[in-house]
């Protein structure tokens, strides 16, 4: 069995690229090596008759089964990276998107003080609501979220990284919270059924689609649902943070206008995308 490192990065990247394109391929292979078989990058590169364990490519083929079945890698590993710091993730969680630290960095470049109590909706990893309470001292904030198990995984996620938020189950869409905040924040789920043909396999299978989809018949609901709470739950002058799909910018800034909003803006990613709107209620 040849166990030599170079050679079985190479072997792996080529086993991947018909599924996942080469510079993709490249990435989930260097995480493989990296946080699966913990092989330094660096000590990687440079030495090039490293050699890795008869156990280690056992993983490592049983990772590769499960990538070439579209898999995510997160879930291979177990976590991901987010805003610096390690996650858990899981199928009962949505994986992190980057543009979704691009919301967490625009809310703490804005909120760094004042101490603002801050609710996360549709927590998920509690990935935001876990950045936020330790990036912006003194803030107490508090995550909901339908799914119990992904607020388990919240819950086990701010332990490990010493996050005192708090994470409550509760359906958004029929209830309110009894306490009143400062700043809500929220990535629901915006993706129309129609879409789902235009997705990556490891999105839709692996990824709970009630975290994803919304009818195409009533695709802003939730962003309908948190204007409305919004006025119910926001303290004087609370501000609203949401990431969006690209295509509903106008419509969400409208509708956040017609309940009277205001300072609404519509804020693209660092791909040039309407990913994101900030508003303050009026």
């Amino acid at each position: 069995m040849n166990l030599n490192v170079p050679a079985i990065y190479k072997e792996t990247v080529l086993q991947l690229t018909p599924i996942y394109g080469g510079p993709e391929a490249n990435s989930i292979t260097n995480i493989l090596f990296e946080d699966l078989l913990h092989i330094d990058r660096i000590k990687r590169l440079t030495n090039t008759n490293m050699q890795i364990s008869e156990t280690q490519k056992e993983i490592l083929n049983v990772a590769i089964s499960r990538l070439l079945k579209n898999e995510p890698i997160q879930h291979i590993v177990g976590y991901t990276h987010f805003f610096g710091r390690s996650f858990q993730v899981n199928q009962h969680t949505l994986v992190p998107r980057p543009e979704t630290e691009e919301l967490v960095n625009l809310i703490i470049g804005e909120n760094k003080t004042g101490k603002p109590t801050i609710l996360d909706i549709g927590t998920g990893t509690g990935c935001i609501a876990i950045s936020l309470e330790l990036e912006i001292h003194g803030s107490n904030v508090t995550g909901v979220d339908l799914s119990e198990e992904a607020l388990q995984t919240a819950k086990m996620n701010a332990k490990a990284l010493g996050a005192h938020a708090n994470f409550i189950q509760m359906d958004i869409l029929n209830n309110a919270p009894q306490l009143r905040f400062d700043i809500i924040v929220s990535n629901p789920p915006y993706i129309p059924m129609s879409d789902k043909k235009e997705m990556h396999p490891n999105v839709l299978k692996y990824d709970p689609g009630s975290a994803l989809f919304v009818p195409d018949d009533d695709p802003l609901i939730f962003y309908h649902r948190i204007a409305e709470l919004g006025k119910i739950s926001l303290n004087k002058g609370g501000k609203v943070y949401l990431e969006i799909h690209e295509n509903f910018g106008e419509e969400i800034k409208n509708l956040l206008r017609e309940n009277g909003y205001e300072n609404i803006q519509v804020l693209k990613d660092l791909n040039g995308k309407n990913r994101m709107v900030s508003a303050r209620l009026g």
